[in-house]
């Protein structure tokens, strides 16, 4: 083949090109430990189904030393590049901006060697937003951004909830480049409405025409509902055990800490009918190997729980395969996600999607998936009282957990597929370049 042939071959054969910009965000790492959440599985979902509907798409994220291939292709048209920025190993992602430079000028180096010409570039957090942002200028090409949290957000949520003074200091670059990348970018892609009104209100009103509303979405084959009690079975859970559920990362804002808190008026409605009520926690790196963050988090909760007479019913499961975690949501009684600040809360459109209700944080995106008493509950943040009530009426009142059941369970599945929501995408990127 000749050497213009090899060309055409990778620029996609005449495919639109995107870059997907996600630094610090791995796609192929293991949800639940630090670094892994919804971020990732956005970042996987929408760049596999961009690719069948046939945009050549390539995955920019930082090289680790968990990863020895500098590519790998993971669906059709799909390819994820590892580049390095700083050393090859793990960096929390408040200090990954420093090695920013280093990336971008990898990207840049890779695009050239490779002969790649890309339509669009799309930043992913505000890491890869500032990679996004300097590659527009070089290359003047258009620019998505999706931030999935924001710093002013965030910030405010720790002052709220933290136990000790917040230290401002960290957060100020951050803030400063968030505003860069949205006078930069061409589109904002915020994934609710309350996301699109803290962008307005924190950072800039004129905005406004750049932001669309186009929210994230669930892997209908992954998630789906299982007969409960074939899925206790297969998780080793009793029939006759009330399980509480939690996926995600073990992060002091995930709120944890309030659903131990509220467990206790939980245990004590259930156990006058002699059934064993458990809180289990599925995430985080808790084993020998584990994150020390995670560790010394999970050893944090563990004593709240001895300290409020729950040590025995609080389970930490640590981190599992996403193929696992249809069986823990379609066991579970109810899921809850309490967290203090929450973009938009994709392990709520799973449990939804698995048939199981929830009750959950009035908070960031969560009332905008959740109606209450219509798709589940939702309660004040950092409030186990009301978490506590909230519970149980979902465990006593059999119309009641049906209602939220049946609803969410159709609500995912009419609004949140995948494919719809990489279609909005894709239509957004056509708008952008023709």
């Amino acid at each position: 083949m000749s050497s213009s042939g090899k060309n055409k071959k990778r620029n996609g054969n005449g495919k639109k090109r995107v870059a997907m910009i996600s630094v610090h965000s791995d796609p192929l790492a293991k949800l639940g430990s630090r670094e892994a959440g919804g971020q990732n599985v956005y970042v996987s979902e929408l760049s596999k189904h961009l690719g069948r509907m046939g945009w050549a798409v390539d995955i920019f994220t930082r090289l680790t030393r968990s990863r020895t291939k500098k590519t790998r292709k993971i669906a059709k048209n799909v390819t994820v590049i590892y580049l390095k920025g700083g050393p090859r190993l793990h960096i929390p992602k408040e200090n990954v901006l420093e090695k920013l430079p280093e990336f971008l000028g990898n990207f840049l180096k890779y695009k050239e060697e490779n002969k790649i010409n890309y339509n669009l570039i799309h930043g992913h957090y505000y890491d890869g937003g500032w990679v996004a942002m300097h590659a527009k200028k070089i290359l003047r090409v258009p620019m998505v951004q999706t931030f999935h949290s924001l710093g002013h957000v965030r910030l405010r949520a720790l002052q709220r909830f933290e136990k000790k003074e917040v230290d401002v200091a960290p957060f100020e670059e951050r803030l400063k480049t968030e505003q860069e990348i949205m006078t930069s970018a061409d589109k904002i892609v915020a994934t609710n409405l309350p996301e699109k009104k803290d962008i307005l209100h924190y950072y800039n009103f004129n905005f406004e025409k750049k932001i669309e509303i186009i929210p994230c979405g669930v892997n209908f084959k992954r998630f789906r509902k299982i007969n409960k009690e074939k899925a206790k079975e297969h998780r080793n859970f009793s029939k006759d055990e009330k399980i509480i559920l939690y996926i995600g990362r073990i992060d002091g804002r995930k709120g944890l800490e309030t659903i131990i808190r509220a467990l206790p008026e939980v245990m004590k409605e259930f156990s006058k009918k002699d059934e064993n009520v458990r809180f289990v926690v599925v995430g985080g790196k808790i084993g020998k190997r584990g994150d020390k963050e995670d560790i010394k988090e999970v050893n944090r909760l563990k004593e709240i729980a001895k300290e409020v007479g729950v040590g025995e019913n609080v389970i930490f499961k640590g981190k599992r395969d996403q193929e696992k975690l249809r069986y823990y949501y379609s066991a579970a009684d109810v899921f809850v996600t309490a967290p203090y600040y929450e973009p938009f809360g994709m392990t709520t459109l799973e449990t939804m999607r698995c048939g199981t209700p929830i009750v959950a944080s009035n908070v960031g995106g969560l009332p905008y998936l959740i109606k209450n008493r219509k798709t589940g509950l939702l309660f004040p943040p950092g409030n186990h009282k009301s978490l506590s009530k909230k519970i149980i009426s979902i465990l006593k009142e059999e119309k009641l957990y049906e209602k939220v059941a049946s609803n969410g369970e159709k609500m995912v599945k009419e609004e949140y597929g995948w494919k719809t929501i990489a279609t909005e995408i894709a239509k957004l990127y056509n708008e952008l370049i023709t």
